[in-house]
């Protein structure tokens, strides 16, 4: 089934101001009680009536014994009861004039040829009624923005510009709890389960029209019309970075993906070709997803594979050397006019190449006197700084090392000073970053001294990715400059 971007239906599901939880509960754990606290629990605006025909209040508010009970407009309707009733729940629907639905249930294609059965009812039904449903067997929807969470699991991210869409539950949560823990900023999540009626494809479409979103990162297990889904990437990848990742590359994964929502797999060189040819950034890991969507809705897309590497020692550049090699991007050598420019500043028997090794050296000026070099440097159109941030966290340890020996040795004042010296330092670092990110509209991504995986720092000119190691840096640059060079040659066709 096609879905126009502009059905006003997704708009009312996504977008709700008011929601009917059908199968609502005030017991723990049961998924009426789930779905109804997650919605309660954050800062949604709208009207909520829970459907449960043996309650008369659950958590607080009104019960209603069916959907046409409820004496006001409902725009959504969230299914969570058995799956063998919510043909009639769909009717309800209809009769009740809701236009949008969430099936939470499960027990449909997924388990065999009787659920498949009422699988295909409950479609007939939603399209007599002139219902548009996500689902079943999914874990929910979310959208941050307007502050509604349709989830099992209250996670309650922040607002911001990425969207997620997955076609399993227990992977979207997983991917909107890190989006949550890194502060990376949500606009819209779509768990499709079955897509028995919304297809990844139409919820791609539709969220490409949104402004707020800025970037979509989808899970996929399997795609029934890849013509179609082809065919709406390449115009949505033209607005905005879609970043998806494909399981079910083995033969052992395809079987379980079928077995999970009724997915089929299809051939994995398939899939990898049509992404190519739509302008799909794939990507094969969960940590990449993440890495590289949330550099994508953060970052400019960088216009070539040329990069230029700042490294605080050899050894990590020598690394990010090779990862680039690896990678498929480009390290131009320096030209004589800023081996001139940063003669001056650097060490004497400083390396002259890209990378460019400060040799240690401990000084923001130098820091962002070189990266500014690099940002501005017609060559390249990335830039990877390793090792400039993360020393307070080595100041940090060699105070409790001293105050372990005797606690004598420094001041406790003469001790923080230098800490906050460091943090101030590295602030200053990243504020430069952002500027010099800002000024050239180049990516410039940081590597850190210390664990931690990927950290957004905000500054007044914007956001600034950090990492903990040079390939995953490499890693998110090799992936959005394979992006800026479809996008290139997609204009000019």
């Amino acid at each position: 089934m096609a879905v126009q971007h502009n059905d006003s239906r997704l708009d009312r599901m996504f977008f709700p101001k008011s929601v009917a939880v059908v199968g609502a509960s005030d017991v723990p754990a049961k998924w009426g009680n789930l779905i109804l606290t997650s919605i309660l629990g954050w800062k949604f605006g709208g009207r909520v009536f829970p459907v449960n025909p043996n309650k008369d209040t659950i958590l607080g508010l009104k019960s209603y014994p069916s959907l046409r009970d409820i004496p006001e407009e409902v725009d959504l309707a969230v299914f969570t009861i058995p799956a063998r009733f919510v043909p009639e729940g769909l009717r309800d629907c209809a009769a009740k004039g809701i236009k949008a639905a969430v099936i939470i249930s499960s027990g449909f294609r997924e388990t065999g040829s009787e659920g498949a059965g009422l699988e295909r009812e409950i479609v007939a039904a939603a399209k007599e009624g002139g219902i548009l449903f996500i689902g079943p067997n999914t874990m929910g929807i979310a959208s941050a923005h307007h502050f509604f969470e349709c989830l099992p699991s209250p996670t309650a991210p922040g607002p911001g510009g990425l969207a997620v869409v997955s076609q399993s539950g227990n992977i979207g949560l997983q991917i909107i709890k890190w989006i949550a823990h890194k502060q990376i900023g949500l606009a819209v999540y779509a768990g499709t389960g079955n897509e028995s009626m919304l297809k990844a494809g139409d919820i791609m479409r539709y969220l490409g029209s949104l402004d707020e979103v800025r970037a979509i990162a989808m899970y996929i297990e399997g795609i029934d019309d890849g013509r179609t889904f082809g065919e709406t990437a390449k115009e949505v990848t033209l607005k905005k970075p879609v970043i998806a990742i494909k399981t079910g590359r083995s033969q052992a994964g395809s079987k379980a993906a079928q077995s999970h929502t009724g997915s089929m797999a299809g051939s994995f060189a398939t899939y990898s070709a049509m992404f190519r040819q739509s302008g799909v950034i794939q990507v094969t890991t969960p940590t990449d997803l993440i890495n590289v969507s949330a550099a994508a809705t953060h970052l400019p897309i960088p216009r070539s594979n040329r990069v230029g590497i700042m490294t605080m020692g050899g050894g990590w550049g020598i690394i990010a050397a090779d990862e680039c090699e690896d990678s498929g991007l480009v390290l131009p050598a320096l030209p004589e006019s800023m081996i001139r420019d940063l003669d001056p500043v650097l060490p004497e028997y400083w390396n002259r190449r890209n990378p460019i090794d400060v040799v240690g050296e401990n000084d923001a000026s130098l820091y962002l006197r070189v990266i500014g070099a690099l940002a501005r440097w017609s060559e390249v159109d990335s830039v990877i700084a390793l090792g400039i941030v993360g020393r307070s966290r080595y100041v940090e340890d060699f105070i409790s090392a001293q105050e372990r020996l005797d606690g004598k040795l420094y001041s406790r004042e003469l001790k923080l000073a230098i800490l906050k010296d460091q943090v101030r330092t590295e602030e200053r670092i990243i504020s430069g970053v952002a500027a010099l990110q800002k000024e050239t509209g180049k990516p410039i991504i940081v590597v850190g001294l210390t664990e931690g995986g990927l950290r957004l720092a905000d500054t007044s000119d914007g956001r600034v990715v950090c990492l903990s190691t040079p390939e995953e840096a490499v890693s998110i640059v090799a992936h959005l400059a394979w992006y800026g060079k479809y996008l290139k040659e997609a204009r000019v066709r």
